[in-house]
Formats: structure tokens, C-alpha cells, sequence
């Protein structure tokens, strides 16, 4: 009798697991195959053309989602995931572990991005925010500053502090010798979630994200593609055009920036711009 007894509750747990949904989402009965894993989901925008996404998901699997450059996105029976500027066409595919361990992987499934809203805050205080659209910024070099270009120390410096302009050299003979004499003084460039425009002549775009390269120090990364900031070479590693840079302060008037040197990773290059009206 009392063998009996005690394998009551084993016998209710295993009924019990047997039941679980979520056991039964994670793991399917059956291996599941490619084209009806395809057909198992849709791309939901929150409204037509937003960045916030949604994988609706019939029947329900635990999958996860990736980018078509295999970026995990999310994960989960009701996953949601958030697209960044300057993305505007994204690709994904969802991957499911059948029961017996194998992993079914889906076609390429596309969605258009037009609008963009729930951004970190570092998106208003980079792009500035009226009437919930973001904008653009235009930025300049900021001359209250007693070097608003220069190098320092990396991770621990916010601004120019062993030598740099205007206090220690002239910015408009930096820049012609560095290739970018349009760079000097009144030079400019602007940045919006469409892209970057600069004085030089260049353009481009950006991508923002709250990623920092130290803890502690900064808060986020600023990438550029096709064009750079002003002077935006690394003068000690041959003036090679550096295209990621640390955001140190962006406070919707001042934008510090800083990038780290390629032969001397305990130097950086820190780029002090103040917003202006165009």
C-alpha cells in the first residue's frame, strides 16, 4: 500500500508536464518543416510602417527570430522586437527545436519601416524630438571650449586633454593637413534618422545605439557610414577616416564624441561640437 502511495505524486507530476503548454510550445510533437514554420507567422507592425514589431505566431512554437545577417532579435512564444534607424527594409527568419533535438529554420519573411517612435532617449538628445517626429541637428565646433578638438585619454577623458585646437594648434591647418580643409572653422555637418549632410560636400548615415565601449564612460555609440564628422580621421594611425565613435555628452546642444586610436588603445581622438540653427 504504500508503494502505491508514493508513486501517486510521480505519477500526477508526470501528467502534469504532460499538459504543460509551454513545455509543449518549446518542444513540438513532431519535427516541424520548413514551409509550414514559413507559414506559421507574420510580421505585425504596431501601426502601419512602425519599428515596433511583433511575430505572430499560429500554431504557437517557442522560436526565435533572427536577421537575414543572423542577428538574434527576440525569442519566445510571443516575441517583439524593436528596428533602429537607418534601417528602413528588414529580413527575418524563425528557427524551432523539434523534440528529438533537430532545428527547422524558415524562410526570409520582409517588412517596410517608416516610422520610428519608443526610441531610447539618446535618439531625442542626437536627432531632437518636436511633436513626437524626430529632426535633425546640424553641429559645428564648439569654440567656448579651450579645445573642442584633441586627444586625451581613452576611457576616462570627456574632452581634449595632452594637446589639440585651438589651444595648442591652429583647427584650420589640422584640417588641411589631414586632407579635410573644408572641415576648419564654420564648418558643419547635420545628423537625422534619413541621414548625414556636411559641409564638405559628403553624405550619408548613421546609426545610434546605447552601447558603450567602457563601462561607466559614455553613453552610446555613434557609427557613420559613407561620410564621417568633422576632421573625423585618426591623426597617429595614419589620418584614416574612423567611422565609430563613443558618445560622451549629447544633450540636445552639445555633442562630444570621441574615438579610439588604432596603434595606442589608451589614446583617444575627442570631437567637441555645439548645435547651431541653418
Amino acid at each position: 500500500m504504500k508503494k502505491i502511495l508514493f508513486a501517486l505524486p510521480l505519477l500526477f507530476a508526470m501528467i502534469f508536464a504532460a499538459c504543460d503548454a509551454t513545455i509543449d510550445d518549446k518542444q513540438p510533437a513532431a519535427s516541424v518543416t520548413a514551409d509550414e514554420l514559413t507559414n506559421s507567422f507574420e510580421l505585425v507592425a504596431r501601426s502601419e510602417g512602425n519599428n515596433n514589431i511583433t511575430v505572430a505566431l499560429s500554431p504557437v512554437h517557442y522560436v526565435k527570430v533572427y536577421s537575414s545577417d543572423n542577428t538574434l532579435l527576440a525569442e519566445g512564444t510571443n516575441p517583439t522586437f524593436q528596428v533602429t534607424p537607418p534601417t528602413t527594409d528588414l529580413s527575418v527568419y524563425i528557427t524551432v527545436i523539434n523534440q528529438d533535438g533537430s532545428i527547422t529554420k524558415s524562410s526570409e519573411k520582409s517588412i517596410h519601416i517608416s516610422e520610428y517612435t519608443d526610441l531610447p532617449a539618446i535618439y531625442e538628445q542626437v536627432f531632437g524630438l518636436e511633436n513626437g517626429e524626430y529632426g535633425t541637428t546640424v553641429w559645428t565646433w564648439d569654440d567656448t571650449l579651450t579645445r573642442y578638438w584633441g586627444n586625451g585619454s581613452w576611457g576616462s577623458d570627456t574632452t581634449p586633454s595632452w594637446w589639440g585646437a585651438p589651444d595648442g594648434a591652429d583647427i584650420n591647418e589640422q584640417c588641411s593637413g589631414k586632407g579635410m580643409p573644408n572641415d576648419g572653422t564654420d564648418a558643419w555637418f547635420s545628423l537625422s534618422l534619413t541621414g548625414v549632410e556636411t559641409s564638405r560636400g559628403e553624405t550619408g548615415s548613421v546609426k545610434v545605439t546605447e552601447e558603450t565601449a567602457v563601462a561607466g564612460w559614455g553613453m552610446g555609440t555613434m557609427t557613420f557610414t559613407g561620410t564621417v564628422p568633422l576632421l573625423g580621421v585618426l591623426p597617429n594611425d595614419g589620418n584614416q577616416r574612423c567611422y565609430t565613435y563613443q558618445i560622451l555628452q549629447a544633450d540636445g546642444e552639445h555633442l562630444v564624441l570621441a574615438a579610439q586610436s588604432i596603434g595606442n588603445s589608451s589614446e583617444g581622438w575627442f570631437f567637441c561640437f555645439k548645435r547651431i540653427e541653418k
